[in-house]
C-alpha cells in the first residue's frame, strides 16, 4: 500500500468528519423541537429520521473505504452488517480496529433503523422509537468523531513509517 493511497483515505475521512459535524450542527439546532413533546410534529420526525440515516450512511461510507483499503472481503448478501462487525476487529500487521464495541452497537442500531426506513413509506413515525434512537445518536456522535480522529492518527503513523 502506498503512502499516496493512505493520504487519500485520510482526506476522505476528514471530509466525512466535516459532513458528520454539519449533520450534528443541524441536529443540535433542531434538538429542542425533537425533545419537546408539545412542539414536535411530522416534519420534526422526518428531519430526525433523515439525520439518523444520513449519519449512519456517512459513517458506513468511511468504513467501506477503510475496508476496501485494507481488506476488501465483504459478503455481498449482508455486507452492511459484516462491514460493521469487521471494523471492530484489529487485523494484526494490517490495520487496527476502527470501532469500539460501544460505537459498533450504536451504529448497528442506526443501521437497522436505516434499513427499516428505506422500505417504510408511511409517515406515521413512532416517537418512542425516535426518542430511543435520538439517545443512541447523542451517544454516538462524539464517540465516532473521536474514533475517526484516532484512526486518522493511525493512518498518519502508517504514512510516516511507510506501513504496508
Amino acid at each position: 500500500m502506498k503512502s499516496e493511497e493512505l493520504l487519500l483515505l485520510v482526506g476522505e475521512i476528514k471530509e466525512s468528519q466535516i459532513v458528520l459535524k454539519n449533520i450534528d450542527n443541524l441536529y443540535v439546532s433542531y434538538s429542542p423541537m425533537f425533545t419537546d413533546e408539545n412542539k414536535r410534529d411530522l416534519r420534526d420526525a422526518v428531519l430526525l429520521a433523515d439525520i439518523l440515516c444520513n449519519t449512519y450512511t456517512c459513517v458506513e461510507t468511511v468504513l467501506f473505504r477503510i475496508s476496501r483499503m485494507f481488506e476488501n472481503h465483504l459478503d455481498s448478501q449482508q455486507w452492511h452488517k459484516e462491514l460493521l462487525r469487521k471494523m471492530r476487529i484489529e487485523i494484526p500487521g494490517i490495520r487496527k480496529a476502527v470501532l469500539s464495541r460501544e460505537s459498533y452497537q450504536l451504529l448497528d442500531e442506526l443501521r437497522r433503523f436505516r434499513h427499516f426506513k428505506r422500505y417504510y413509506y408511511d409517515f406515521e413515525y413512532d416517537w418512542s422509537r425516535l426518542d430511543y434512537l435520538r439517545v443512541i445518536y447523542e451517544r454516538l456522535a462524539p464517540l465516532i468523531q473521536n474514533e475517526l480522529e484516532n484512526y486518522l492518527n493511525f493512518l498518519q503513523e502508517c504514512v510516516n513509517t511507510d506501513y504496508g
